[in-house]
């Protein structure tokens, strides 16, 4: 499988609950460049009913695939999807910043790297970076700390408190 095809099965499975925009480009205001983000999601009414933010949101698609190399793959996704959740993006012609920006990778990865991943996402918390990952049936879920918010075949669940928090400065 390739990034490409990530991102179309992304795509595929969450566009019944989310507008998707694809290749975005925005701007970084620390470092004054322009960059582009894979995904910006935005629940569609139906999950905004049910407590979902409606704000956008990104996602950063990366193929991430045995332990060679990964480790620093994943160290560059992660602050990557940082300096996104830091950025703005032209949106229908609108200057937008997400409210937070979820990784999603490979289902099944080296458990090293799945840890590393982990631990580089406990910091990534602290500049509104979670997971977007999904169940064996399909359902999507988005995960922080704790589960912000995910799909199954009864409904959906949101936690509205485990949004991050917007942190500069001592936290």
């Amino acid at each position: 499988m390739t990034e490409r095809s990530l991102k179309d099965n992304l795509i595929v499975n969450l566009s019944k609950d989310f507008e998707v925009l694809e290749e975005v480009w925005g701007y970084h205001p620390i470092y004054e460049t322009r960059l582009r983000i894979d995904i910006l999601l935005r629940a569609k009414p139906h999950l905004i009913a049910e407590g979902f933010t409606n704000e956008w949101f990104g996602v950063e698609c990366k193929w991430v695939e045995g332990a060679n190399g990964q480790t620093s793959k994943t160290n560059r996704l992660v602050w990557q999807s940082i300096t996104y959740a830091q950025s703005t993006f032209e949106v229908q012609g609108e200057s937008v910043r997400p409210r937070f920006v979820a990784v999603f990778t490979p289902d099944r990865l080296e458990p090293s790297i799945e840890r590393h991943l982990a631990a580089l996402l406990g910091v990534g918390l602290y500049g509104c970076v979670g997971k977007l990952y999904f169940y064996r049936d399909g359902s999507w879920g988005i995960k922080f700390a704790s589960i912000y918010g995910r799909s199954s075949p009864e409904g959906y669940y949101i936690k509205q408190n485990q949004l991050p928090k917007l942190r500069a400065g001592s936290v």
